[in-house]
């Protein structure tokens, strides 16, 4: 008797776990989130006790829904010293406008760009989310717009220059920020890697990104406990984040952030 592949409904769509490349690796560097490293981004980590109620750890939404507790201060910058950095700014830059614009169908195959789909950012990423309305702001419509552009501007000119990608994390629909919402959440951002690779090919491509695509923010993320490396990016369409914006360019190391690159494998 053949065997298939179990199957989960994400959103009422019902997919093959098959499709979640690369998932068993990263699942099992992060914990107590969901199974998603959903605090990646400067703004919304409240980690290491700086919240309201004085706890520890890492603090998300849980699955009823609650949020977590008020942020009340930035976890300090990474107390360990790197084995290397680069703190130049990069060349900065808003890529290029996304016209026309499309109606988004409602199809997860629908094509953002000649070679990404709208299920690749959200419903067969390794952490699935549908694409919904999150608010009467983030449509699904305008969700799909920021989408587009973070296509176009940012995925296809990576894949062009490093070839074949794992997208772990697109669109979410919750949000630990104490203020304002996730990128994640607006469809700005992504989270991504390559099979494969070895820490030192993340370093010295991290650095080849920073100069070359055309980004709101870069983060040069790592796993608390495996030192697991992938990629935050994220695209403005309203227009990126100035090249000197000191949160422009971050590493994140064991739920710290330093401005710029820092090398830790």
């Amino acid at each position: 008797m053949a065997c298939t592949a179990p199957t989960v409904i994400i959103g009422g769509v019902t997919l093959s776990t098959s499709d979640f490349q690369n998932a068993q690796e990263i699942l099992s560097s992060v914990s107590g989130d969901l199974g998603d490293p959903t605090l990646d981004e400067h703004t919304e980590n409240i980690a290491n006790g700086n919240n309201a109620t004085g706890t520890s750890g890492t603090q998300v939404p849980n699955i009823g829904g609650t949020q977590p507790p008020a942020q009340t201060a930035l976890p300090p910058p990474i107390p360990q010293k790197p084995e290397a950095s680069n703190d130049t700014p990069p060349s900065g830059g808003n890529g290029v406008p996304v016209y026309p614009e499309l109606d988004w169908s409602g199809d997860y195959d629908q094509y953002l760009s000649p070679n990404f789909k709208v299920r690749n950012f959200t419903v067969s990423a390794v952490f699935p989310y549908p694409l919904t309305s999150y608010n009467s702001t983030y449509t699904e419509q305008v969700r799909f717009d920021n989408l587009r552009a973070l296509a176009v501007n940012v995925a296809e000119p990576l894949r062009a220059a490093l070839g074949n990608l794992s997208i772990n994390s697109g669109i979410r629909n919750m949000t630990s920020a104490s203020s304002g919402l996730s990128q994640h959440v607006k469809g700005e951002a992504f989270d991504v890697q390559f099979l494969g690779w070895s820490y030192e090919r993340y370093w010295e491509n991290a650095i080849w990104i920073k100069d070359n695509i055309k980004y709101d923010q870069f983060i040069f993320e790592h796993s608390s406990s495996t030192g697991l490396a992938w990629y935050h990016l994220s695209f403005n369409r309203s227009g990126n984040r100035a090249a000197n914006d000191p949160n422009k360019v971050l590493t994140m190391y064991k739920n710290n952030y330093s401005p710029g690159l820092k090398k830790y494998g």
